[in-house]
């Protein structure tokens, strides 16, 4: 199945209407929020976490079959080919978000890339949810509802709130399972995060796979071995991907225009950064950063 022939959903398709523009959440009794997860095989732009509270299935994500019974969530990086087959229909809840959703930088790092929650293979095809947590994530999920609906004042502040609390709870139960399985004692996977965070470090600057292999005393080919391990995508790929995830950041919040944004981000010529913007994203900078203004108001 080629990649170019899998569509690619955008925030605002599918979903509600609303002033917040990088975060949607909603139930699976809500179709225009949800319906999308059942059609073909597809991709979105956004990170994605599913729970579904009960019923039974097949989750197919990157071609590959993952059966679920019971209470399960998934957790889906921006890219990733999925569809969901439900065999007896499940109640549950969808978030979806882009990383403006965190206005610090820092937050982002700490609730996305550090716990590893979104990498395709450290945190196995689905996360079972225990009995005694589910009262509280409802409880969250609801509460997001609520504010997301609404759209008060500091509404986004207080749904990225919540968002980091679920994801504290989530990742409290990865550990427990990593602890469980040899990817915690994994070679390969210690210098897949020991990349990721040679990425943080250094991304503004530095964008060759063979910095970071130097850095980390390895080889480029090592790199790209342990990233299509356990993200799913090529050394290359990740880099890439941090840089356009920051820039977005800074165009959704307009803190810098497009050519503060390119020097900001180790490009030398601004143009060269339009180009490598568009060609990785499908739209030209400015474009992006226009369509937080023309997104629909409630």
């Amino acid at each position: 199945m080629a990649k170019k022939n899998i569509p690619l959903f955008h925030i605002q398709q599918h979903c509600f209407d609303s002033a917040i523009v990088d975060f949607k959440v909603g139930t699976f009794a809500n179709d225009t929020c949800t319906a999308v997860e059942f059609e073909e095989h597809h991709r979105h732009e956004y990170f994605e976490i599913i729970w579904l509270k009960n019923g039974t299935g097949n989750h197919q994500i990157d071609l590959q079959n993952h059966a679920y019974t019971g209470s399960v969530m998934f957790m889906l990086a921006p890219g990733q080919i999925h569809k969901i087959e439900q065999q007896k229909l499940s109640e549950g809840y969808i978030i979806k978000f882009l990383p403006s959703i965190f206005k610090q930088e820092k937050d982002f790092f700490n609730y996305i890339l550090d716990t590893c929650l979104f990498d395709s293979d450290t945190t196995g095809s689905a996360i079972n949810i225990p009995t005694d947590l589910e009262e509280t994530l409802e409880h969250l999920f609801l509460r997001m509802i609520a504010e997301f609906e609404q759209v008060e004042t500091d509404s986004e502040n207080i749904v990225s709130s919540y968002l980091k609390i679920l994801i504290t709870h989530i990742n409290r139960i990865k550990r427990k399972n990593i602890n469980e399985t040899p990817v915690g004692r994994d070679p390969g996977y210690a210098l897949f995060r020991q990349f990721k965070i040679e990425i943080e470090k250094k991304y503004r600057k530095e964008h060759s796979v063979q910095y970071y292999a130097n850095a980390l005393n390895t080889q480029p080919r090592s790199l790209n071995t342990v990233s299509q391990e356990y993200a799913g995508r090529s050394a290359g790929e990740m880099i890439q991907e941090r840089i356009l995830l920051e820039a977005q950041r800074y165009l959704y919040h307009e803190i810098k225009n497009v050519k503060e944004i390119a020097y900001d981000l180790g490009f030398d010529d601004p143009a060269y950064f339009t180009r490598f913007f568009k060609k990785h994203t499908g739209f030209a900078p400015q474009y992006f950063k226009q369509q937080k203004n023309l997104a629909p108001r409630t």
